[in-house]
């Protein structure tokens, strides 16, 4: 699926265009998802396995993305062309949870705070409610990163339940995992 050119502004009115990514930027991607990822302990990926991510198979995910209609990804860009965002949400294949379909967002520390999560994901969950068979948006959160739990309640995700001692963060401190869904 293609999120085509959308200009939205920040809280600031700081205008930001929401796109999915071209498969020439597939290296970009990589770059600025390694520099997000080493910014909040709370990404699940880290900037090591961002760049042992090959660019051929970045490309092959976006154009199969963009073929798909289970599948979007959408970057966010400010006016010099920087990603400062990123998310995608995808349905599952397998027969048993096909009427699921699970997402991850992702914004630069530098742009947190300004409301573009939030917007990201009202975009997001507008493509993935068109999504063939879908009844459910689901996600996972570590439960520490409160301001991502709140927002995602903002959106109208429930909780629905905690796997403890989901993660070790590199520091060794153990955190929970809460899964939060959304019926459409």
């Amino acid at each position: 699926m293609i999120q085509l050119p959308t200009i939205i502004k920040d809280k600031n009115g700081t205008e930001f265009i929401f796109r999915t990514p071209q498969s020439n930027e597939a290296e970009l991607i990589l770059e600025s998802m390694a520099e997000i990822a080493a910014s909040s302990p709370y990404i699940l990926s880290t900037p090591e396995s961002f760049r042992s991510r090959s660019v051929e198979l970045q490309i092959k995910w976006i154009e199969d993305s963009e073929k798909s209609d289970t599948s979007v990804i959408i970057g966010v860009y400010d006016k010099s062309g920087k990603i400062v965002g990123f998310c995608n949400g995808g349905s599952y294949k397998d027969i048993k949870r096909k009427h699921r379909a699970a997402l991850g967002v992702s914004i630069h520390p530098d742009y947190r705070s300004l409301g573009l999560g939030k917007k990201l994901m009202e975009v997001l969950i507008a493509n993935m409610k068109t999504f063939a068979g879908i009844k459910i948006i689901e996600l996972d959160v570590m439960t520490e990163n409160l301001p991502a739990v709140k927002m995602y309640e903002s959106l109208g995700f429930i909780r629905g339940g905690i796997f403890p001692k989901a993660f070790i963060l590199s520091d060794g401190k153990v955190i929970d995992n809460l899964t939060m869904y959304m019926e459409i």
